[in-house]
C-alpha cells in the first residue's frame, strides 16, 4: 500500500528526469529562481573533471512547479565484483541544493522526492547525497519522508541590508581594532587584479598545507583557471596588499544571484600574525553592499564544528544558518552488499558511520 501510493503521488509529475548541461531547461530554470554559483551548469562540469563523475542534474514538473537538482552521477568502483552495475548520485562541492521554482510548496517537493526516488532506482542508482544550501532551505519535515537529514552545525553570514555603521558595529571590538590598526599602517584592498591569481594560488596553497587541510582542497591550477572561465564575472578575486605592496592574503569569492559566497581564501605565513584576512572580509563585505548584493555568506568550521574558523566568523555577524546534508539509501540490499564489500577489502580502515556512503 505505501509503494502504490507513492506512485500515485508521483503521477502528478509530468516530467522527470535526468539532463545534461548543454539542456536549455538548465539555464531557464536558474534565470527563473533564486540560485548560488553551485548550481550552474559549467560550474557542475568544472565539478566532473575535479571529483570525477559524469555532470548532469535531475530535472521535474508538475503543472504549477518545477524542481532541478545538480549532481554527479558516479561509477561504483568495485560494484563489477558483485556482478553489477550499479552507479550512485552526490551534488558536488559547495551547496548546490535542490531548487524549486516555489520552494514554498511541500506538497510539490514531496512530489518531486518521490519522482526523484523512482527515476533513480530505474536507473539502478544505490543512494543519493545532497550538500542543503545554508540561505536555500528546504522543508526537512518533507525531505526526512524520503531519506535522512543529518545536521552539522551553523554558518556565518552577513545581512548586507543593514546600513554600513551596523555592518561595523556589529564586528566583535578586538577585530575592528585590527582592522583600523592594518588600514592605519598602510594596508589596503584591491579587486579583481587577475595578473596576481598565480600569487593567490600560491598562497592558497601554502595556507592548506599549515591548516593541514585534507588532499581534496589541494587544487591543480587547471581548476582556478576553469573556474574563472566557468564563472565569468560572477567570480571576484580580492587581495589584502602590504604597504611594500606584497600580497598578505587572498580571496576568490563569487557574487550570485544577490549571494556572495567566500569560495576558497588564504594568508601569506609572514603575514598571519597581523590577521589582514579579517580586513578581507570587511571590504569584500563593503563591495557586495555597492553592488547590491542581499547576504554574505562566510561559511562555518571545519565540518560544521564550532572550531577556531567558525569563532573567527561569527565574530564579523551575529547572524546563523543551518547546514545539513541529505542521504537516500535508494535500494537497501544493494546498498548493504557494497557496504560489506567494501568492509572486507579495508579490514584495516575504520568505518565512519559519519560518512556517507559508507562504501566509498
Amino acid at each position: 500500500m505505501h509503494h502504490k501510493n507513492r506512485r500515485l503521488e508521483a503521477q502528478a509529475v509530468t516530467t522527470a528526469e535526468f539532463i545534461l548541461p548543454d539542456d536549455s531547461r538548465w539555464a531557464q530554470m536558474l534565470r527563473d529562481v533564486r540560485h548560488d554559483f553551485y548550481h550552474l551548469p559549467q560550474y557542475i562540469e568544472l565539478c566532473s573533471e575535479q571529483e570525477g563523475g559524469t555532470a548532469a542534474a535531475f530535472y521535474a514538473e508538475t503543472d504549477h512547479n518545477i524542481f532541478l537538482v545538480p549532481l554527479l552521477i558516479r561509477n561504483i568502483p568495485f560494484a563489477s565484483r558483485l556482478e553489477g552495475t550499479e552507479r550512485d548520485l552526490v551534488t558536488p562541492y559547495g551547496y548546490p541544493s535542490p531548487l524549486l521554482l516555489d520552494p514554498c510548496d511541500p506538497n510539490a517537493l514531496a512530489q518531486f522526492m518521490t519522482a526523484f526516488q523512482w527515476a533513480a532506482m530505474e536507473r539502478n542508482f544505490v543512494s543519493a547525497f545532497f550538500r542543503l544550501h545554508p540561505l536555500l532551505p528546504l522543508p526537512d519535515r518533507v525531505l526526512r519522508e524520503h531519506g535522512e537529514v543529518v545536521k552539522h552545525g551553523e554558518t556565518v553570514s552577513i545581512d548586507l541590508s543593514l546600513p554600513e555603521q551596523t555592518l561595523w558595529r556589529q564586528i566583535r571590538r578586538d577585530r575592528r581594532g585590527c582592522i583600523k590598526k592594518l588600514l592605519g599602517q598602510g594596508y589596503h584592498v584591491v579587486m579583481d587584479e587577475w595578473g596576481a591569481l598565480d600569487e593567490f594560488i600560491q598562497i592558497y596553497m601554502e595556507t592548506m598545507q599549515r591548516v593541514n587541510a585534507k588532499a581534496f582542497y589541494y587544487f591543480p591550477r587547471s581548476y582556478f583557471t576553469g573556474l574563472r572561465a566557468a564563472l565569468g564575472e560572477r567570480l571576484h578575486l580580492c587581495l589584502v596588499v602590504s604597504p611594500s605592496g606584497r600580497v598578505a592574503a587572498a580571496s576568490l569569492f563569487t557574487l550570485t544571484d544577490g549571494i556572495i559566497q567566500l569560495h576558497l581564501s588564504g594568508t601569506a605565513a609572514e603575514y598571519c600574525h597581523l590577521g589582514p584576512s579579517k580586513l578581507m572580509l570587511h571590504e569584500i563585505s563593503l563591495m557586495g553592499k555597492s553592488a547590491g548584493a542581499r547576504i554574505m555568506h562566510l561559511g562555518g568550521g571545519v565540518g560544521g564544528r564550532r572550531d577556531s574558523l567558525f569563532e573567527f566568523k561569527a565574530a564579523f555577524s551575529p547572524l546563523r544558518n543551518s547546514f545539513s546534508t541529505y542521504r537516500m539509501i535508494l535500494q537497501e540490499e544493494r546498498y548493504h552488499e557494497l557496504v560489506r564489500v567494501w568492509k572486507k577489502e579495508h579490514k584495516n580502515l575504520p568505518l565512519s558511520s559519519d560518512y556517507f556512503p559508507l562504501y566509498r
